[in-house]
């Protein structure tokens, strides 16, 4: 049998190189394992339980009640309050209503806050509504808010809230559960937000009803 030929020094060189190119790929596998940090449970079951929160407020419809609905209808209560026909403009069931606005030192800069109070359905209520202004980011359209419910004197929640103002029509929308207590004030918030579009449906049908008398009054078929 005769002797195999020696390997091509070029062959070897690959071979080598290649060997040496897994034992560093096993080598950087087992360096980034030792180097993670060994899973942390309760920052595991911190994350649980947001993503829970999040779930409830979303399906529930307490994101829309909280995120939008009430911050958008009684964001200008600390001006409209002083109008003769303010009233007109609240569309919730609510009595000894107490506004007034403020600023706070935030992270980066003041934070413009607006606090609603009121009593509904036997119990006192106050929306804390904070805007903490534009994004930093330059060409960045959105500005951040947050808004804070407190009943009895106890917060019962606390949600992020942001806007993009490239939208044509912008408004605040929810963006994140920061506190949540659940209880009876739930219920309440979204009986708020129910009468509130119930309202603004009766709004709108009343402002398209008289446009229809209007038309109504020039128009001769005879």
């Amino acid at each position: 049998m005769a002797p195999e030929a020696p390997k091509p020094q070029a062959e070897i060189l690959r071979e080598a190189t290649a060997s040496l190119a897994a034992a560093l790929k096993n080598y950087s596998d087992a360096a980034h394992k030792a180097a993670r940090p060994e899973a942390d449970p309760e920052l595991k079951n911190a994350y649980e339980t947001v993503k829970a929160a999040e779930k409830l407020v979303k399906e529930s419809r307490l994101a829309y009640a909280l995120g939008r609905c009430l911050p958008e209808h009684v964001k200008y209560w600390p001006s409209w309050i002083k109008r003769d026909d303010f009233k007109k403009y609240v569309g919730f069931d609510v009595q000894d209503i107490e506004v007034r606005s403020s600023e706070e030192q935030g992270a980066y800069r003041n934070v413009k806050v607006s606090t609603v109070g009121f009593n509904f359905k036997g119990t006192r209520y106050q929306l804390i509504l904070r805007d903490e202004g534009m994004s930093s980011a330059p060409g960045d359209p959105y500005r951040f808010g947050e808004i804070e419910v407190v009943a009895e004197g106890k917060k019962v929640a606390r949600f992020g809230l942001i806007e993009d103002l490239s939208n044509e029509y912008s408004t605040w929308t929810f963006s994140d559960v920061r506190a949540l207590l659940v209880g009876p004030w739930m219920q309440h918030v979204l009986d708020m937000t129910a009468q509130i579009e119930a309202s603004d449906e009766r709004r709108k049908n009343a402002f398209l009803d008289d446009r229809v008398r209007a038309a109504a009054r020039e128009i001769d078929l005879g």
